[in-house]
């Protein structure tokens, strides 16, 4: 196990600026759900990013959500369909009483970058990331930052280039961060996991699930039922990982192509779309093996990590 920065919660030196973390009131300062179970043992499992067929690149049932969930032993499970929320409500009136679905949505952005909302109560239809953000907000529910290095779709990919007065911005009204997502390549979450270590933002991980079998297949564990989502002592499982590092000029091909892709040639795009579909289809075939313990985060400290990822 080696020495983490702490996860301070209070401030943080980001680029020039000191910036508060905490968040205005919302699901990260509310209590997860107790179980009406009697179970002497009350830890508590939260996938915080799963998918459903209510989103265009997933075909997973919601009879097949349920059924998975119970597998994994979750009792939490944020629900987060790409531009909707009518999967997580209609997840939500056929749940059994010992699985909380927390309702939320992957949003899309103007720019193509992605941002979650949890606890929501009704759909927003905005594409600003400013207002989205601050609409989130007004509905008491709070904004998760998903895969952010990802290519594509990453808030803070490369290249966005973003300044360090937009990740200050940003990081003021966000109320958690995934330091690992399921979905993700070997070195994205190693920059997950140090972004949010060395900033002091609240850490949590998920699968990001797109098909049945990955539900669950990373989550977080809290010791009590009466936790608090993203702030209280937690533990992070998930598969480790093989340390690949992708070729840099591949890296570089593809972060030109991303950052210019509305001036390519139509064909040219729709050969990348057919490649990345691919590509992702062969990676979500492979089996997901049994979680282990990862990472573990105090109320207020990281502890460290046992594995490499």
């Amino acid at each position: 196990m080696r020495p983490v920065a702490g996860l301070a919660l209070k401030e943080n030196l980001l680029g020039t600026g000191t910036i508060s973390i905490a968040p205005p009131p919302s699901i990260m300062t509310q209590r997860i759900a107790s179980r009406p179970d009697s179970a002497i043992d009350d830890r508590i499992r939260v996938d915080y990013h799963v998918h459903t067929s209510y989103s265009y690149d997933c075909r997973t049932s919601l009879e097949a959500v349920l059924e998975r969930a119970a597998r994994a032993g979750l009792g939490c499970l944020c629900v987060t369909d790409h531009d909707t929320i009518e999967g997580a409500l209609a997840l939500r009136q056929i749940r059994p009483p010992e699985l909380e679905i927390v309702v939320g949505c992957e949003f899309t952005v103007s720019d193509g970058s992605h941002l979650i909302g949890l606890g929501l109560t009704e759909m927003i239809f905005e594409d600003r990331l400013r207002e989205l953000v601050k609409r989130i907000k007004e509905q008491g529910a709070s904004v998760l930052l998903p895969h952010p290095f990802r290519r594509s779709s990453g808030i803070f990919r490369n290249e966005m280039r973003r300044s360090d007065a937009f990740v200050a911005e940003l990081l003021s009204s966000t109320d958690m961060v995934e330091c690992f997502n399921g979905g993700d390549s070997y070195h994205n979450n190693q920059r997950n996991y140090s972004f949010v270590t060395e900033r002091g933002v609240p850490a949590v991980a998920s699968s990001d699930a797109h098909t049945d079998a990955e539900i669950g297949s990373v989550f977080v564990e809290y010791a009590s039922a009466k936790a608090v989502h993203g702030v209280s002592a937690r533990r992070v499982f998930f598969s480790s990982q093989l340390p690949v590092t992708e070729n840099r000029l591949k890296t570089a091909v593809m972060e030109f192509y991303h950052e210019h892709k509305t001036r390519m040639p139509g064909p040219v795009r729709a050969g990348y779309r057919l490649a990345h579909q691919r590509r992702a289809t062969d990676r979500r075939r492979r089996v997901v093996s049994a979680p282990s313990l990862q990472y573990e985060f105090g109320g207020t400290v990281s502890l460290g990590r046992s594995g490499e990822g």
